[in-house]
């Protein structure tokens, strides 16, 4: 991947991303266990409830108002049942983030939380889009959309050591915040991020979409996925969910819409959903008994 900061920086930045945690091994294993065919729901909530904390918020998850469950369920193995080992694993990779992205992160103007309520915002976004015009990538959608801005994590030092600088040549060059952190500092938060999707052997599809999530049109070859994690940021940043100061400029790039074929009734069915959804969104920090069977 092609970064051109300083060297200096440059050291710095990978060596933050080397002291970022690795997904636990329970993901790990729930992501091997999901692409097996030979896997049944039993084996995954097995490995699932190893991790009690993780056990608790996948259930909170599975029960929240997204999922549209008829009932409540109590257990992992028949929450696996009800909605597949896909939507489980997608659930694992959200409550094993949580962690990471619920952290302030001052250098982007975001509170303890924010950062969290914006990516969870943007995930439930990119997964109404697919599922409203019948991608087949819907399911992959609600963790790319989680994922997208998870470099913010390893770059905010940089960014808050020069906010400064890099605010006064965003408003100076009426240019988004993205593209003054990558003028000032030599690389960005989705540079970062990608670096930390690799490091996490996530799919490339993923890697992808992190990388060029401000930008679709600057891939090589388009990528659906990542032009729908595009549009559903910008509604979560229209929403003003978890808006930090990288806000300023981040526009919709040309095109966008007419290739979902949407249009702005569309649009604001989405952006309706979207806070109906994270209005009852569960309080993820609470971790009750988790019953396995």
């Amino acid at each position: 991947m092609n970064t051109t900061g300083t060297p200096e920086k440059l050291q710095q930045l990978v060596q933050t991303i080397r002291d970022l945690p690795a997904l636990p091994e329970v993901v790990v294993r729930v992501m091997r266990l999901a692409e097996d065919p030979r896997s049944d729901a039993q084996s995954i909530a097995r490995v699932i409830a190893t991790d009690q904390a993780m056990a608790a918020r996948v259930l909170k998850l599975a029960n929240s108002a997204f999922y549209g469950l008829p009932r409540r369920v109590s257990t992992l193995s028949e929450a696996v049942v009800i909605l597949g080992f896909r939507t489980i694993k997608n659930l694992a990779i959200a409550a094993s983030t949580f962690e990471l992205l619920n952290r302030e992160i001052a250098g982007y103007w975001l509170q303890r939380g924010e950062l969290w309520r914006h990516s969870l915002a943007c995930a439930i976004g990119a997964q109404l889009i697919a599922q409203r015009v019948r991608l087949s990538v819907a399911e992959e959608a609600f963790v790319a959309g989680l994922l997208h801005d998870i470099g913010k994590v390893a770059i905010n030092l940089f960014v808050r050591e020069q906010f400064d600088q890099i605010m006064e040549h965003a408003l100076r060059e009426r240019i988004p915040f993205v593209e003054a952190e990558q003028a000032v500092l030599g690389f960005n938060h989705a540079i970062a991020g990608a670096l930390i999707a690799e490091k996490w052997n996530l799919p490339p599809s993923l890697v992808s979409v992190i990388r060029y999530h401000h930008q679709p049109s600057q891939m090589h070859e388009p990528e659906t996925l990542v032009s729908v994690v595009h549009l559903a940021d910008i509604l979560s940043i229209t929403l003003g969910i978890g808006i930090g100061g990288d806000g300023l400029y981040y526009t919709l790039e040309g095109g966008t819409l007419a290739m979902f074929g949407l249009e702005q009734p569309d649009i604001d069915a989405l952006c309706g959903q979207i806070v109906d959804y994270m209005a009852q969104a569960a309080d993820l920090q609470i971790q009750p008994e988790v019953a396995v069977r």
